[in-house]
């Protein structure tokens, strides 16, 4: 671990003490300041138990067998105790079992129990990990002069939220703002019910995977694929930051979604070759091929199709992506009110095909849309495909180092759609 780069990458914004009320910004944060989450202590919290952590050398002394055996008891802790977690939800909120005390106290006792043992393990597994992605970005040649710039450096955390806010009259993120952990669901509605009373906007409180601080903060799973995934997109955010392209992050909603678009694919890169190295039977498989020697593909939904006589499957991505491309329509023709029952409308559609979202509205899309590694999704406008063009891109440029290079020193739309046009 480069120990210089803890401090270099450690970068406290400062802002002026004075508070327009007249700013649109303060006047969503006069309803979610007491909900802010506190990024400075956290980061120099992080910054300790990362200097602690380096004194560890877990990767120096424990075979690559046993980092491997350590991260999987880890994860596989982790599952047990979401499924305590979710049978003591149950057993409390069940009328004919609630009466149930000394099963819940039992519960509990073995929820802290596993609680306790992967904390204690935490510290040594974000080591390994840490030196697993490493590992994977120096054979991706991502080094420079034999040193990753930045490397690989996260916390792991219990489930956190955002607070997204858009105006209603257009799809863009106004407000990004962390929010403290343990929110209940009545805190979480009546923040966004005040906001959407007093402000003209549309407001939504989501859970988040990971954020690009230094260290990354990035929310604990027993999920590896996820995992890995998040590490990696979030390390990525770490990587553009240090350049032009993570500067400009913010400066329009087309760079905001570049640049959440290509973590995700570097994510999907670093995953793959952290699983080449370290967890090869994680690895995809090969598609299968049919009776005359040709591929079997599910195609680019991931779905096949349905026999002769019945209905094909419900495909989330098209559906959201159909929804999107209507809402955007009625906005543009200023028609806010029926765009607002429309995505009530398909919030229905979708709770009945099996995906229970809260709340679909402006800040949702302003949310989900940044990211459009993948085909189909809502970040998808009309007529303008970022996610696409960034894939073709990625497919014909010769190496993922290379990719991320040609990307990475660029900071205006005009100059991506100049790569799109480009041809190898």
């Amino acid at each position: 671990m480069n120990i210089i780069w803890i401090s270099i990458l450690l970068v406290i914004a400062v802002t002026g003490s004075g508070v327009d009320p007249a700013d649109p910004l303060e006047q969503i944060r006069a309803f979610s300041r007491a909900y802010e989450f506190d990024y400075v202590t956290w980061t120099l919290g992080a910054l300790v138990r990362k200097l602690s952590q380096a004194a560890l050398e877990v990767d120096s002394y424990l075979p690559p067998v046993e980092q491997r055996q350590l991260v999987l008891d880890y994860l596989e802790l982790k599952n047990q105790a979401n499924q305590l977690e979710n049978e003591l939800t149950w057993l409390i909120a069940d009328p004919e079992q609630s009466g149930d005390q000394a099963r819940q106290v039992a519960l509990q006792g073995e929820l802290a129990r596993l609680t306790a043992q992967r904390e204690d393990l935490a510290p040594y597994v974000e080591q390994v990990l840490q030196h697993q992605l490493d590992s994977a970005l120096m054979e991706l040649d991502m080094s420079l002069g034999g040193q990753l710039v930045p490397p690989v450096l996260f916390r792991s955390e219990p489930n956190s939220y955002a607070l997204i806010v858009s105006p209603r009259d257009e799809i863009r993120q106004q407000a990004n703002i962390m929010l403290v952990r343990g929110l209940t669901l009545d805190e979480i509605t009546s923040l966004e019910s005040a906001i959407e009373a007093s402000v003209d906007v549309s407001a939504l409180v989501v859970g988040i995977g990971g954020v690009g601080l230094y260290p990354s903060m990035i929310i604990e799973s027993g999920n590896i694929d996820w995992l890995i995934h998040v590490i990696g997109h979030e390390w990525t955010h770490n990587y553009l930051f240090l350049r032009p392209l993570g500067l400009a992050y913010s400066s329009s909603p087309e760079l905001t979604t570049i640049n959440e678009t290509i973590a995700d694919l570097s994510g999907d890169e670093i995953q793959r070759e952290t699983f080449r190295l370290f967890y090869p039977e994680l690895l995809p498989q090969e598609p299968a091929q049919g009776v005359q020697g040709t591929t079997v593909s599910a195609g680019s939904s991931g779905q096949v199709a349905a026999p002769p006589g019945e209905p094909p499957p419900f495909d989330f991505r098209a559906e959201m992506h159909t929804t999107r491309l209507e809402v955007d329509r009625l906005l543009a023709e200023g028609k806010v009110e029926q765009a607002e029952e429309y995505m009530e409308s398909r919030r229905a559609f979708f709770w009945e095909n099996g995906y229970q979202i809260r709340r679909l509205n402006q800040a949702y899309f302003a949310f989900h849309g940044s990211y459009a590694a993948e085909p189909g999704g809502a970040a998808s406008q009309e007529g303008v495909d970022l996610g696409a063009e960034l894939r073709e891109l990625k497919a014909r440029t010769a190496s993922y180092r290379d990719f991320m290079h040609l990307v990475a020193w660029r900071w205006r739309l005009e100059q991506f759609e100049a790569l799109f046009k480009d041809n190898p």
